[in-house]
Formats: C-alpha cells, structure tokens, sequence
C-alpha cells in the first residue's frame, strides 16, 4: 500500500522478514564474471539487499581458477583487503553481520591443510593451525551443542545476539549462492534454488526430516545424534524419519542427511527451503569426479548444502549436527542455523539461499506515520508490530537507515534533507523483535533532495 504525502499515515503490510536480514550482509560480486554479476543482481532485487551492500571485485583469477584454489595472498589481495575496504568506506562495517559470496569466487585456499573460502572468511582472514583443521580442534564460538549423546543444544540465537555477546570475538560467516564450471550448477539451477528459497519464507512446511542411516562410517560418526535431535525436532511439531539403508523416493523432504559417497539425489521431491546434504570427502572437490557433488542436491531441488573442500575424514565436528534443523525450526536463517550446527566450520563450503526461512515470520503489518515538508521528513513507527499468523511479532527496536547506511534507531526519525546530496535516497524503516530469535522487518520509502 502506498502512502500520500505530505501527511502520511498508513499501515503497511511487510511480506520480507527475517531474522538475518538483507541490510546485514555484504553481498561480493565478482567483477569479472557476467555471470557472477547477473546472479549477485538478482538475488540483490530478491532479497532486498541495499545496494550499498554490493560489492564487485576486480578479481584477477582466469576462468578456470574460480572453481579451484588460490593461496592466502591472493585471497588477502583479491578478496579481503577491498572487501573490507569498501565496506568501511561506506560505513557499513558496524552492521555487516556476515559476507554472501555470489558465483565465479575460489572454493579453498592452498593451506597446508585446504581450507575453504568460508573458512578463511569465518576467521576474518587469520590462518589456523593446521593440525586444529586437520583434527577439528578448532571449535567455533558459534557453535550452539550439542557435543555428546548427553548433552543438550543450547537455544537457537541470530547473529546480531552474538555479536552482542562475542562482541570483538565475533567471526565473519560466509555462504555462497551457487557453483558454477566443473561438476557445478547451471545458471538456471541456481536461479532457481534462490527462488525456492525465497519462497519458502514464513511458510512453516508440513514436510519431513529424514535421517538415513547405514553402516558406513560416514553414516556412523553423526549416528549418536539422532535421538536427541528426534526428541526435540518433535517438541517443535516437525515429522521426523530415521530410516536404514538405501531409501525409497522420498516425498515432501523438508530436510535430509546421510553419510555415503554417493547418492542418486533425483531420486527424492524436496519443498522449498530444503537443506540436504551427504558427509562424505569430496562433496566440494569439484575438480575431481568422483562421489556426488552437493550441487546434486542443488539441481534435485534442495534449497541449500554442503560439502568440504578437502579430506575431511569421518569428524562429525566438521558437519552439520543433526541439530541444524533444531536452529532452522526455531526461526533461525539457513546461515545461522549452519554455522549453529558446525563445530569447526574451516573445511566446510555452504552453498545456496543464505537468507531462506520457512519457520521465520510470514507476513508483517507494520503501522508507520509521518510528515514530508520541504525540508524535512518525518517518520514515526507504531507499536506494535504483529503478525497475521498465529505468532506474534512484538517491536522492541526500530532502526533507520539511509541508502543501506545506518542513521538512527528509536521510535522515530527526521531526515532534514540538506543533510543529504541531491537528488533521490531510500529510508528504510527496521522493525525488530526482542528475545533470543529476533525477527525483523523492514518497509522502503523513496525522498528526494533538490538541487541546491
């Protein structure tokens, strides 16, 4: 619904909400590759993502380095350094709460043991120890349990909670939108993953959670898992299968893990906002074709998975937990509930729809009010901020920003306009919830500057 000015005074009804939300990643976009850009665009326009939050590199890779390695130098010179550069420049680096790498970027970094893209990312460029990635010794801050068959998962936070607590300690979680090239996905594969994606938002799917054990060892090492994540995935109202050896098509799968080297991934119907994934070696080894890829699960119909870029051995600390769909059911984003569910997320590649949220909110009324004169823009938020569907949606913060930039939080803003250039700028209004889980979302008014 549009407002009229010079009063306004409207209720708006928000259909983009999150827990993550898209003012709070970096968006990278590789500069040379026509792809990469059309893929980062659109998933930009999808998402809502600002475009002061896009970011195009000037990567010097050729075509065929994209899907391979490179060493810690070139990802410092390449990748980090303008990276971090331009998000400082525009102000951005209070707010960025994890980087979103589009197609056509290296999976892994030429370390003594590989480590991935993400890995290296997650430990804002700082190189670990080999024997901690070899070994798993290397445990994640954000990694929320549990450890043992006793043990018990700590509840599911969103990345702006531990910021607050880790504060300096906090890491940098990555995802990647697609793998293209060698054993990759077509442009029209990933595309449509996104979407799906997207449209799984807020639609708390009736589908099932399927855990597929066998006597592989890949099987084996996350076995312990299973009870405890049965018992509380049922507490949260999913269905859940724990099924033995070679499944039968599946129907409806909301989520799947198994461990086996390969797997025919077409064999099953996923929903939207699926994740599925098969702990195995080589699931991100694109260059060499043996086992399934995870971009299998991708082409099938699944809305995100994972594999690692190098010999991982059977370490269950370097996959998700049966845990992740504990984190996704209670709200959580797909990169939040992944980096929640991974206790040494350095060999680990992500792929897919970051923001995707089936149990997030489905659809928000947000009541704004205010005044646009000549030189000044006024905007006043309305609490509270409920849901249509049966959970409520309670304001605690609003927050403004200015063309992706922050300006203020409280329960209001004025924008005098000689403050800004001439010309047209975009407020965006952020409303977000309290507790452990913060949904926010977020309505987009255009205001102009004359020329002075």
């Amino acid at each position: 619904m549009k407002c009229g000015f010079p009063v306004l005074a409207c209720l708006l009804i928000v259909r983009s909400a999150f827990a993550l939300g898209p003012h709070e990643i970096l968006l990278l976009v590789n500069g040379r590759s026509p792809d990469s850009i059309e893929i980062g665009k659109a998933y930009a326009e999808l998402r809502g993502v600002p475009e002061s939050n896009v970011v195009r590199l000037a990567l010097p890779f050729e075509t065929e380095d994209w899907n391979h390695t490179v060493d810690h130098e070139a990802f410092t010179r390449s990748i980090w350094k303008p990276a971090t550069r331009i998000m400082k420049k525009r102000g951005l680096e209070g707010q960025i709460l994890a980087w979103v790498y589009s197609v056509d970027f290296p999976i892994r970094l030429s370390t003594a043991t590989p480590i991935s893209i993400q890995g290296i990312t997650f430990l804002r460029n700082r190189l670990p120890d080999p024997g901690d990635v070899r070994h798993a010794t290397y445990h994640s801050p954000l990694f929320a349990g549990p450890s043992s068959r006793q043990g018990l998962p700590h509840r599911t936070q969103t990345f702006d909670r531990y910021k607050v607590w880790l504060r300096e300690d906090m890491p940098l979680p990555s995802m990647m939108l697609g793998h293209r090239g060698k054993n990759g996905n077509t442009l029209a594969e990933i595309r449509r993953c996104l979407n799906r994606g997207a449209a799984s938002d807020g639609t708390r799917p009736s589908g099932t959670v399927y855990f597929i054990q066998s006597e592989d060892v890949r099987s084996k090492c996350r076995q312990w898992q299973l009870r405890g994540a049965n018992d509380d995935l049922t507490k949260l109202g999913l269905s859940v299968v724990i099924g033995h050896g070679k499944p039968a098509p599946l129907q409806d799968v909301i989520g799947l893990q198994m461990g086996t080297p390969n797997v025919k991934t077409d064999r099953h119907t996923f929903l939207p906002g699926a994740m599925a994934e098969h702990l195995t070696s080589a699931a991100a080894v694109f260059h060499q074709d043996h086992q399934t890829k995870l971009t299998s699960w991708i082409r099938a119909g699944a809305t995100a998975s994972c594999g690692t870029v190098s010999e991982p051995y059977a370490i269950w600390e370097k996959f998700p937990t049966a845990h992740f769909y504990y984190h996704y059911a209670s709200g959580a984003t797909m990169i939040e509930s992944f980096y929640q569910s991974i206790k040494s997320p350095l060999q680990i590649l992500l792929v897919g729809d970051p923001l995707a949220s089936p149990w997030g909110a489905p659809e928000v009324s947000m009541s704004l009010e205010g005044t646009d004169g000549l030189g000044i823009l006024e905007i006043t938020a309305a609490r509270p901020v409920v849901h249509t569907s049966a959970l409520e949606f309670w304001a605690a913060r609003f927050i403004y920003l200015v063309d992706g930039r922050f300006i203020h939080e409280g329960h209001s803003v004025v924008i005098e306009r000689a403050s800004f250039t001439p010309g047209r700028h975009l407020l965006r209004t952020i409303a977000q919830s309290a507790g452990l889980v913060g949904h926010q979302a977020y309505h987009e008014h255009a205001f102009t500057v004359p020329p002075r």
